[in-house]
């Protein structure tokens, strides 16, 4: 009788010799005399793998596996298979079954952590991570792993970005030619609003790798917050959404700004909703240089953005048909493109509300006494969970309404539990009802009602956008590391010169700006009720 060991023994052999097809060969001679061999099959999809014909190899090891649930190197390289295949949630089982078994294992809790912060399960990777340092503090993807894994949990706050850090810099020490470990201190920094140190750490890291993606577009986030507008823009540039607006197969090419009148110029609406109605106010300048300028951005978004000013007729918002376009550009490229510094950009108001929806707004709202005062206090929506370093607990909200002469008007949908109040809280707040903006547009009734208050209080998002480029007075409490596009220290905005700023004082800690807004609130309202001028806007 024919025994499979002598066929095994020669697939060994020609496996280790890297002589593939022969290998492949023996082992499956092996298996077809005896299926039932975990080896055999194990090894045979290792060499399946490296023909890249993972799948297969995966089907093989999972045969292994049943036969032998406890085979530890089997579920090793079944895990380094999937993983390589990008099926992290395939990986993650056989990861925690691993780490179960060798807890002591530093390569394998690196591993178990890496995978879950692939899957942004950042807090829960923090602690394989943690351990892993413990276990092997020399290690340097462990350590940048878990200052990632630190610094952008959402929930992350003082002790954690300390941690976060500890670890950056520990990495830097471990290997001071490497530029990813450089780049992992700027990111830690810049989330901790150290921009000029952040800065620092992105030109170390571009001194190793000139073309590090990563690195510039860091760098120009803090060279926009430390107020060089010009050459912030131009380092912006790298963030990782224009590479892959330039790798996206389209034969369309970049546009460079140049004038093109007889030209069509396609705009593609970036970033989230704020973003677009913010960088909106561009789109006439690029009518002006070129033929027609044609704006795809979400559908929702249309009827607001299209009432930017279109005095050449040349611009069109997301036509059924177009003509051949000769270049495009992405909203957030604009300012560079088209040669803006921080005194040039459009700031003066550029969206409208429509006429009859403020009327209806008027009428609705007419008896609403005193300072009207629009509120917004949280992100968020049905699709995604409020941002809890943006957004402002509203305990500290509350002390609002008990300020004499003000009247709150809640400009929220009710898409969010986050923006759900408790019964004594809602009694604060005037509610706009069930059919406020519940249409198929966007903002159209948030804009109309913008523009029957005084005065819009909203954190950073798409409401307090709509405010500015509405240019009704609008106040901003702001979280210490602020959006690049508010800059440092700044009070008065250079996008929006309706827009008045109250940073925080500390990080994650909003009692000091919202008394400051407390304050200057109680004073608005009180010049109101005596028919004064009221002192809403910022400094000249």
């Amino acid at each position: 009788m024919i025994q499979p060991q002598p066929f095994l023994i020669r697939a060994v052999h020609a496996h280790q010799t890297d002589r593939l097809d022969e290998a492949r060969r023996l082992y499956r001679v092996a298996l077809a005399i005896e299926p039932a061999q975990c080896d055999g099959l194990q090894l045979l999809g290792l060499v399946e793998k490296r023909f890249d014909r993972s799948a297969a190899g995966v089907a093989l090891m999972r045969r292994s596996l049943r036969l032998m649930p406890d085979f530890t190197a089997v579920r090793q390289n079944l895990c380094r298979t999937l993983q390589g295949m990008g099926d992290l949630a395939g990986a993650l089982p056989l990861l925690r079954q691993l780490a179960a078994e060798r807890p002591d294992d530093a390569e394998i809790l690196y591993q178990l952590g890496a995978t879950l912060l692939r899957q942004e399960r950042r807090r829960e990777a923090a602690g394989p991570l943690r351990r892993a340092v413990m276990l092997r503090p020399d290690h340097m993807e462990t350590r940048v792993a878990l200052s990632e894994a630190r610094v952008l949990d959402p929930a992350s706050q003082g002790a954690e970005f300390d941690e976060a850090l500890l670890n950056a810099r520990a990495a830097v020490m471990l290997e001071p030619g490497n530029p990813v470990a450089h780049l992992q201190v700027a990111l830690v920094l810049e989330e901790m609003a150290r921009a000029t140190e952040s800065l620092t750490a992105c030109r170390r890291a571009l001194r190793l790798r000139p073309t590090m993606t990563d690195a510039r577009h860091i760098a120009g986030i803090n060279r926009l917050r430390l107020g060089d507008f010009v050459g912030g823009m131009a380092d912006f540039e790298a963030r990782k959404n224009n590479l892959w607006f330039h790798a996206d197969g389209s034969p369309v090419p970049i546009w460079d700004g140049r004038p093109l009148p007889d030209d069509m110029v396609a705009l593609v609406a970036e970033g989230g909703w704020g973003d677009m109605i913010h960088f909106v106010r561009f789109v006439p300048q690029v009518a002006r240089l070129c033929g027609e300028v044609v704006v795809t951005c979400p559908p929702r978004l249309r009827r607001l953005l299209s009432t930017v000013p279109n005095p050449t007729g040349n611009i069109r918002f997301n036509p059924e048909r177009a003509p051949a376009i000769r270049a495009r550009s992405m909203f957030l490229s604009l300012p560079h493109l088209l040669g803006s510094t921080a005194d040039t950009v459009p700031n003066r108001p550029y969206l409208s509300a429509d006429p009859e929806r403020v009327r209806l707004w008027t009428d609705r709202l007419s008896g609403l006494g005193g300072l009207r005062v629009g509120l917004c206090w949280s992100n968020g929506d049905t699709t995604r969970d409020a941002d809890p370093k943006r957004s402002v607990p509203f305990e500290f909200v509350r002390p609002l309404a008990a300020i004499p002469g003000v009247s709150l008007v809640d400009l929220h949908k009710q898409d969010n539990a986050a923006k759900r109040l408790a019964d004594a809280d809602e009694a604060l707040l005037h509610r706009l009802g069930p059919d406020f903006d519940s249409g198929p547009d966007a903002f159209l009734d948030t804009a109309a009602v913008m523009k029957v208050l005084d005065l819009v209080i909203a954190i950073d998002s798409s409401v307090l956008h709509v405010a500015g480029a509405l240019g009704v007075p609008s106040w901003l409490p702001a979280p210490y590391r602020m959006d690049w596009r508010w800059m440092d220290d700044a009070e008065k905005s250079i996008w929006y010169p309706s827009l008045r700023i109250y940073r925080q004082d500390r990080q994650w800690d909003w009692s000091g700006s919202m008394a400051r807004i407390a304050r200057d609130l109680a004073r608005a309202a009180e010049a109101k009720a005596a028919g004064l001028a009221m002192d809403l806007l910022p400094a000249v």
